[in-house]
């Protein structure tokens, strides 16, 4: 009975060590309004010439989080949930490593596409969505229990509805030279709605990028709504023109 309880004890005496040597990321995720975000997958991923090692949890209703048992490299850390953009990290990780990783997740980007051809008329059609709706008030902040702390939980997110709707036209130049391709346009639905900061990031003639401009700070949305709250959210937009 002595030599197993010896037995036993230098067992963990010897795993002690090991579990030191190992690091630790640790942390709490919030939205952009800063409440917490319950129910993130937190992965991280160890490529080495081991070939790979991978820890996953998923954030508790706190919003936070730990990953125990990371060995010495450069891992690859990100936190995801649906309707949010995924963030990433790069970090290096020593022995005996605890370092904390608290990243604030944007809402995830929309994305529009469009195509026009030759054929589209000259004049550039709106739609109006036939019902255009109050943005909705914020929800009554709920009470915590007397003398907890609160705790203001996050995540809830009601998408943009395009209510207006402008069709950009085929510029006559760039259709009697031929000219087609594709324009990608950057921009920002305001809280209010509207469409506005539109950059290009890619287009293959001016008169093309004009066009699609032209329409989309012509197009309307609902307000996103983020925890009740309108907020801005980003936005691409492609325009597809092509010779038909």
């Amino acid at each position: 009975m002595v030599r197993i309880s010896l037995c036993l004890a230098m067992i963990v005496a010897l795993a002690a060590p090991a579990a030191a040597q190992s690091g630790r990321v640790y942390g709490s995720l919030t939205d952009e309004s800063g409440a917490v975000l319950p129910g993130v997958e937190v992965r991280a991923l160890l490529r080495d010439e081991n070939g790979e090692t991978v820890r996953s949890v998923i954030s508790d209703g706190k919003g936070t989080y730990q990953i125990d048992g990371m060995m010495a490299g450069q891992w690859t850390i990100t936190a995801s949930l649906p309707g949010f953009d995924t963030a990433t990290r790069r970090q290096a990780v020593q022995n005996g490593d605890t370092l904390d990783w608290s990243p604030m997740l944007e809402i995830g980007m929309l994305q529009e596409t469009i195509t026009i051809t030759t054929a589209t008329t000259n004049e550039p059609e709106r739609r109006v969505s036939p019902t255009r709706p109050e943005p909705a008030a914020a929800p009554p902040a709920a009470r915590p229990p007397q003398g907890a702390t609160p705790i203001r939980v996050g995540g809830n997110i009601k998408p943009p509805r395009k209510i207006v709707h402008v069709n950009p036209i085929y510029p006559s130049d760039a259709a009697a030279q031929g000219v087609a391709g594709v324009v990608v346009l950057r921009a920002t639905i305001g809280v209010d709605g509207s469409v506005r900061d539109v950059q290009p990031l890619r287009s293959p003639n001016d008169s093309l990028t004009s066009s699609a401009t032209n329409a989309l700070v012509g197009w309307e949305f609902t307000p996103t709504l983020l925890n009740g709250v309108p907020v801005p959210v980003r936005m691409t937009a492609t325009f597809n023109f092509s010779q038909n």
